[in-house]
């Protein structure tokens, strides 16, 4: 029994070496690189749309209670008496800093004298008449109002012991203050008149403070204000993912050895010089040593999605399919992805203005 449970132990340790010196060696042979690429917005929008007004909805209407109920449920809730107010502005500068990224809109906040009233709670008013929408849009059908019908949020503080004494180290506690945030948007369009958009967000986003009690833990994190804030921002930037094309950047592999020409290809992308080392991969794809031709392959793969050229990387892919090479399988299901994605795109920046 014992030398079943002895040979059971070493085959056990066999195979987490093996799977360890795997893992290094796939490590040591791959570099990594990070491209920037426009990804296509959630959901389609009118193609007429070329600039965005925003519009904050959230703040309570004078008379019937709505103002005294607010503050009560701030009280409650232990929020500031202000806010939600001020997260809800928050939310909507989020939206703008990320709406203002991409290459499709334009975008402006509306007028402090243009404020639109709500109830000031979770619970939105009914849509806006649309001589409102067309004041707000200044009677242009290319412009697209977005509005910020509600804004709530709460906070829960907690604590715990992230580290216990010892004897040579003293307690240590976290505290984590978690951001609820809840947010309804709709998008108006004043030319067909209808409603592009009405979407209900929740956002949630954690905040972490650390300290030697639970009360230094707590001090050490951010203001509630501050959590609130950033939050808002987060919330809006989230909301601009949905509706509007976007740049984000994305990790890719690529063979940083195997031959001279790898090596070379890898200092040069360090350095940006996408050219030169685009020019020693495909030189190098021809290489009659079979392994390097076929990893020089896969960076020509690489090269041509970092151009742009998505049809032709999706193109040497599937050749380093054809040659053996395992870790393309998976690129080539990326670049596939991309190109359905790029058709989307393609149709939602069909109304771009063409610029001077």
């Amino acid at each position: 029994m014992k030398k079943t449970n002895t040979k059971r132990k070493i085959t056990i340790a066999s195979l987490a070496v093996v799977l360890v010196s795997a893992f290094a060696f796939q490590s040591c042979k791959l570099g990594h690189v990070s491209l920037e690429v426009l990804k296509p917005a959630d959901i389609m929008l009118p193609q007429s749309f070329q600039h965005f007004v925003l519009a904050d909805r959230t703040r309570p209407q004078k008379g019937h209670g709505t103002q005294a109920l607010s503050a009560l449920e701030g009280i409650v809730t232990g929020e500031g008496l202000f806010q939600d107010r001020w997260g809800a502005q928050d939310c909507i500068e989020g939206l703008r800093q990320e709406l203002i990224k991409t290459p499709r809109y334009t975008v402006t906040i509306a007028a402090i004298d243009t404020v639109l009233k709500g109830t000031g709670r979770r619970q939105a008013m009914p849509p806006l008449d649309w001589s409102i929408v067309a004041k707000m849009v200044g009677n242009d059908t290319t412009t697209g109002l977005i509005v910020l019908e509600s804004f709530d949020s709460d906070m829960d503080i907690s604590s715990v012991l992230s580290q216990a004494a010892t004897a040579t180290a003293p307690a240590a506690y976290r505290a984590d203050g978690r951001v609820n945030v809840y947010c309804m948007w709709r998008i108006y369009d004043l030319k067909s008149k209808t409603i592009v958009d009405e979407y209900s967000q929740t956002f949630n986003q954690t905040f972490s403070g650390n300290g030697a009690t639970v009360a230094a833990a707590q001090a050490n994190l951010p203001s509630r204000d501050n959590m609130t804030q950033r939050a808002g921002i987060a919330a809006g930037t989230q909301y601009a993912i949905r509706i509007s094309p976007q740049w984000i950047w994305v990790s890719r592999d690529y063979y940083k050895k195997g031959s001279t020409a790898l090596v070379q290809g890898k200092a040069l992308v360090k350095k940006n010089n996408w050219t030169a080392a685009t020019d020693l991969w495909d030189k190098e794809a021809t290489s009659s040593d079979q392994k390097a031709a076929m990893r020089a392959t896969y960076n020509m793969a690489l090269a041509s999605e970092q151009q742009g050229q998505l049809d032709l990387a999706l193109q040497w892919a599937n050749r380093a399919v054809s040659m053996g090479d395992k870790h393309a399988t998976r690129y080539v299901a990326i670049l596939q992805d991309r190109i359905n994605q790029q058709q989307r795109l393609q149709q939602q920046m069909q109304g771009q203005k063409q610029q001077n």
